[in-house]
């Protein structure tokens, strides 16, 4: 039996859960889910004596492509880390939807044990959805056509407009610290990785990008940002906001 959201349980129940730690019914197997349980507390100390307690974390997001390669292994298939990067890339930093991403993937692979790049490319193009990172690199690579048109895309899956418009500003902000390192110069891709707490690959990703734009280009689209966001609160049409923006900080 699984028991979700045990955190949410009211003092109570986590007490009788607590002395039912103590002797549990051997035949019976309990798992208890919780986001975040304080270690302290008497269920914890009782699930955890018996040696059950384990946390669970997400990888940080540089460790995102290594993850995959391992996911991979475990179904007995070898990747490459540009290849596990092309996959991240793709899907973004959702171990389920990875997960997913990665059976696809190994069912079109058939009997071969060794995947390019290339293979994964293949895959990702004809069943992975639009991605919001499609969009963004569209943007970073200032083309209003495609990333109008994957805009529609993620609008038609169901994505919010709100939430695009949280991730773009916050591409534009990475894009101006990379901007700003630039200009310091000295800096190499991995220092500035290291820096911006991000994996090499997309330290890359941005530096192309940013070499589009001057640093007052992205300072003045932050501040048209704000302006829009306010919009998009008031406004009957926030698609509509957002395009415009969108418009005002590509060039083709």
């Amino acid at each position: 039996m699984i028991v979700s959201r045990t955190d949410k349980m009211p003092t109570s129940a986590l007490g009788v859960l607590a002395d039912y730690a103590k002797d549990p019914n051997p035949e019976t197997a309990l798992v208890l889910v919780a986001t975040k349980i304080a270690k302290n507390t008497r269920l914890y100390k009782a699930v955890d004596k018996l040696g059950g307690a384990y946390e669970y974390k997400a990888p940080a997001k540089r460790e995102y492509p290594a993850k995959v390669v391992d996911l991979f292994e475990r179904r007995g298939k070898r990747v490459g880390r540009d290849a596990a990067e092309v996959l991240v890339r793709a899907v973004g930093y959702d171990l389920r939807r990875l997960s997913i991403e990665i059976e696809k993937v190994v069912a079109f692979a058939g009997d071969k044990t060794t995947l390019s790049r290339h293979d994964i490319e293949e895959v990702m193009s004809t069943t992975a959805p639009t991605s919001i990172f499609d969009f963004l690199n569209a943007l970073g690579a200032r083309s209003a056509r495609e990333s109008l048109r994957l805009l529609a895309a993620l609008l038609a899956d169901g994505e919010s407009i709100f939430g695009i418009n949280a991730m773009a500003v916050r591409h534009v902000r990475n894009l101006l610290s990379v901007r700003a390192l630039l200009d310091r110069g000295g800096v190499g891709v991995s220092q500035m990785a290291r820096e911006l707490r991000m994996a090499d690959w997309q330290a890359k990703t941005l530096v192309r990008q940013a070499d589009r734009f001057s640093e007052s280009e992205l300072v003045d689209a932050l501040r048209t940002a704000a302006e829009g966001e306010t919009q998009m609160k008031t406004s009957r049409d926030a698609r509509l906001v957002f395009e415009r923006w969108v418009l005002s900080i590509c060039n083709d």
